[in-house]
């Protein structure tokens, strides 16, 4: 299938349908800030070691309290909080002018580092996590990872990772063969799916009607 220009990263959408992109390690990350991050998206990222910078994209639409919700949900789920453990983060929230590459005097800022400048606006999001097919406007199904809100507005065969003791692999691999089961059977890579994973350990659980 053809594939979409924000697969390159992390992403979602939130469940008004705005699109939040995240990167995928240091170049991704940079990426992301230089060439993505325009005048009227917002900058979110969790408060702890290891996680991406990500990017409410805005064009004709106006975010509502709900989609800055999403983005900050979305950024926690993507950061290093599923290898620690841990279940909670805090997330912040800024403008694009308030991300800058200019590094303190006598100090150099490496490859996907930023200084964040100014006031911050805080979330403690609710980090339930889902795993989805949704369907594009290319007539093709796209696996999609987020916070489980928006993998309901938007997917279909919707399952929720919760933490547990499988493996990224073996959570694809799961999901892949319930989405052969099904009459007609869908075909997905197991790489695709693997890729949209957080990192970390995992379990699956069916998410009720």
């Amino acid at each position: 299938r053809p594939k979409e220009w924000f697969e390159k990263f992390r992403w979602c959408f939130t469940r008004s349908g705005l699109l939040v992109i995240g990167g995928r390690d240091a170049h991704s990350n940079e990426v992301l800030v230089k060439r993505h991050l325009q005048e009227k998206d917002w900058y979110f990222h969790a408060d702890i070691h290891g996680a991406p910078h990500c990017v409410l994209k805005v064009e004709k639409q106006v975010p509502v309290l709900a989609d800055f919700e999403d983005a900050a949900a979305f950024a926690g789920i993507f950061s290093s909080v599923w290898k620690k453990g841990l279940f909670g983060v805090r997330v912040y929230k800024v403008a694009p002018s308030q991300v800058s590459k200019k590094a303190p005097s006598g100090e150099s800022l490496g490859r996907g580092a930023f200084v964040i400048e100014g006031e911050r606006e805080w979330f403690e999001p609710l980090l339930r996590t889902g795993l989805g097919l949704q369907s594009m406007k290319s007539g093709f199904g796209i696996i999609m990872v987020g916070p489980l809100s928006c993998v309901q507005a938007h997917g279909q065969y919707v399952m929720e990772i919760v933490p547990g003791p499988k493996s990224k692999n073996e959570i694809a691999q799961a999901y892949q063969r319930g989405l052969h089961k099904l009459s007609p059977p869908i075909q997905v890579s197991l790489d695709e799916l693997v890729s949209v994973l957080p990192p970390g350990e995992f379990s699956l659980k069916p998410v009720s009607q």
